[in-house]
């Protein structure tokens, strides 16, 4: 596991995912396609591919693109 100082671009990106992730609000479908809508922005501004967050209360996102 690698630790970075994230830009401000990063962040707003991690927070719009982990929001997604934890919506309840939106149907399954819905969630899963803006959750890789967002991770797709959260790579462009980190410049390489992210596999995995982890958010302050401890939930481990996984990439919903498939890692192989």
């Amino acid at each position: 596991m690698a630790w970075f100082s994230p830009t401000p671009m990063e962040i707003s990106a991690i927070e719009q995912v982990e929001t997604a992730f934890t919506d309840t609000s939106l149907y399954e479908n819905d969630r899963r396609k803006l959750i890789k809508k967002l991770w797709s922005e959260l790579e462009k501004a980190h410049g390489a591919r992210v596999l995995s967050l982890v958010s302050p209360e401890g939930i481990v996102m996984q990439s919903p693109f498939d890692n192989a």
